[in-house]
């Protein structure tokens, strides 16, 4: 009888962290926090992929002041912009963000978490950029890191 009582909350207890590890993450995850940048491919050593990926992670500084996070989708597999597997299913963000399973691109997510970019590869960062800049939400990010500096 003891025993149960002890097992039992110990057993729904270890259930619940086994579900929340195997959760994978979902951009909802990034909303109004960072905007998300994917990079398509069908492989994450394709030159065109490749090319988009350096061409970006050269502007680092720039990602980093537009709360930019870079995700690399190939392989049926979401990685990290340094290549290292990501717990995101890529088949569901494919659905969410209607990506055929064909396309080969970048696609920009913004803050609110719908599509503000879908092009083919190659994208110039610029372009990215001055996209995100003349964004209502980036424009207000801007004058607020304004007001705060002295």
């Amino acid at each position: 009888m003891i025993r149960n009582a002890i097992w039992s909350p110990l057993l729904i207890l270890l259930t619940f962290l086994n579900y929340s590890l195997m959760k994978a993450q979902d951009l909802t995850d990034y909303q109004w926090e960072n905007r998300i940048l994917l990079l398509f491919d069908n492989s994450l050593e394709t030159n065109a992929l490749q090319s988009q990926l350096a061409k970006l992670t050269a502007h680092e500084e720039a990602l980093i002041d537009r709360d930019l996070i870079v995700f690399l989708v190939a392989e049926n597999r979401v990685y990290t912009s340094d290549k290292k597997p990501f717990e995101m299913d890529a088949e569901r963000l494919r659905e969410r963000l209607n990506i055929a399973a064909a396309f080969k691109g970048t696609v920009l997510v913004g803050k609110d978490g719908g599509v503000k970019l879908k092009e083919k590869f190659q994208v110039a960062p610029e372009t990215v950029f001055s996209l995100i800049d003349s964004m209502p939400m980036r424009r207000a990010e801007v004058r607020n890191r304004k007001k705060i500096k002295p």
